[in-house]
């Protein structure tokens, strides 16, 4: 799967695969396809699907697209509340000057004053 784009639309268009497969006579198994599915998850999601792998019983096609829909709506509500609350720098008025030090020396900004 490729990280640009949603990954529940990315899913559709897969399931799209195999009802043209299943029009053309060619059934996959469920099991299958859910699996496949969860094995293309992108790099960011490898958790998320060994949590879905590793679910006792069996997963259905629907149970995965809820599973997916949910994930991703609290990726982006994630998304949203880290870029807000990016930390912001103040500006400081005057030029720095940072010596070099030797290995015992420990370091030390030194400022000149603003003319």
């Amino acid at each position: 799967m490729v990280v640009d784009r949603s990954v529940a639309e990315q899913t559709h268009e897969i399931i799209n695969l195999e009802h043209a497969l299943a029009d053309v006579e060619t059934k996959l198994p469920k099991k299958f396809l859910v699996m496949s599915i969860v094995d293309k998850f992108p790099k960011s999601w490898e958790n998320f699907g060994m949590t879905l792998k590793h679910q006792k019983g069996r997963l259905s096609l629907n149970d995965l697209m809820i599973a997916i829909s949910i994930e991703e709506e609290h990726r982006n509500q994630t998304h949203k509340m880290q870029v807000e609350h990016q930390p912001r720098a103040n500006l400081i008025v005057g030029k720095q000057r940072v010596t070099r030090l030797t290995r015992t020396q420990k370091p030390s900004i030194k400022t000149k004053p603003p003319k």
